[in-house]
């Protein structure tokens, strides 16, 4: 089987599928008036008009068409789309031809540009389309004049895709670094990824300082017992005010978690791995202290974190997580 795009001589074919899969799949669902009046919509004519503005595919085998489906603009808009005319001969109907071609519809440009796609369900191909992830629009559980169910699906911009995909595969990397050097056009990156973390109130309590000089890293190493991130051939120290944002309030805290997050996550996204060591570096030896008198660091921050930052020797670990329904909960904390 393959699927392949609509032709102009295909018509005629894809006219006599959808009409063959009305009359026989949807009977059990609609009136025999309804069925006659849905088939003989479906001319010819019909499916070349649709397909002249719609991306058109057809499931075929042996040179046969056994399925096709449309995806185009819905109402024109350019950040939403609409499935139509998604139909398998019942025949074939069981063997993944419905969902491959969801899948392919879903792969073109059309659904790629758009936040939302929505499609009107019949009766009989509801339970389907919500195992492929459509649901009810607007919340709305019941067929419309139509005698349609009106589904949806939010989809997630590529781009985006990719962003939420970094942050799932971020992992604390506390292995042996390769020598390779940092850029400083990647440190200066990471930096800035860190400086643009929200702040409360704008205090913009955290600083940063990158190191790179081997000397310097030497003697921060030196510090750091037992060690830690000895390889790594980077490292980002970050420092804290305690600057009140307002009465007795103040969110250094929060501050400096929120950008060592941002950093993590340019770290990954730059090819490089880390670790977020605080609590060994903050601990009653206080070697963030240290670590601040070797780097000049004047009296009123404190050094609360080391990042090293380096291509990782080894493969980075996943730490077993929790189940996202054991942390997780819409609208409220589950009862009992």
């Amino acid at each position: 089987m393959i699927i392949r795009q609509f032709q102009s001589q295909d018509a005629q074919a894809v006219s006599d599928l959808i009409r063959t899969t009305i009359r026989i799949s949807n009977q059990k669902d609609y009136p025999e008036e309804h069925i006659k009046a849905l088939a003989a919509e479906q001319s010819p004519e019909h499916v070349l008009e649709r397909a002249g503005w719609t991306h058109f595919y057809v499931a075929e085998e042996e040179g046969r068409i056994i399925g096709c489906g449309a995806i185009g603009p819905y109402w024109g808009r350019e950040d939403e789309s609409s499935l139509f005319m998604i139909f398998v001969h019942p025949e074939k109907q069981g063997e993944g031809i419905g969902r491959a071609l969801v899948k392919t519809l879903e792969r073109d440009e059309y659904a790629l540009r758009a936040r939302r796609i929505e499609i009107p369900a019949s009766v009989t191909g509801l339970p389907f389309y919500q195992k492929m992830g459509y649901s009810f629009k607007n919340g709305v559980d019941a067929p419309d004049e139509e005698r349609l169910y009106r589904l949806e699906k939010y989809r997630i911009p590529e781009d985006r895709q990719k962003m939420l995909d970094l942050i799932l595969a971020r992992r604390s990397y506390r292995g042996r670094y390769k020598a390779d050097r940092v850029p400083r056009e990647h440190l200066k990156a990471i930096l800035e990824a860190g400086l643009a973390a929200p702040s409360g109130c704008n205090k913009q309590t955290t600083s940063l300082i990158a190191v790179d000089d081997p000397a310097l890293l030497a003697n921060i190493k030196a510090a750091i017992d037992p060690p830690v991130a000895q390889t790594a051939p980077a490292m980002i120290c970050v420092l804290t005010q305690r600057i009140f944002a307002y009465r007795d309030r103040c969110f250094a805290v929060q501050d400096y978690a929120a950008a060592i997050e941002n950093m993590l996550l340019a770290i990954e996204a730059l090819g490089y791995q880390s670790c977020w060591y605080e609590g060994h570096i903050t601990d009653a030896d206080r070697i963030g202290d240290k670590i601040a008198h070797i780097l000049h660091v004047p009296e009123d921050y404190e050094l609360v974190c080391i990042l090293p930052v380096g291509i990782a020797e080894e493969e980075a670990r996943a730490p077993k997580k929790k189940l996202f329904a054991e942390r997780a909960w819409l609208n409220g904390f589950p009862e009992g």
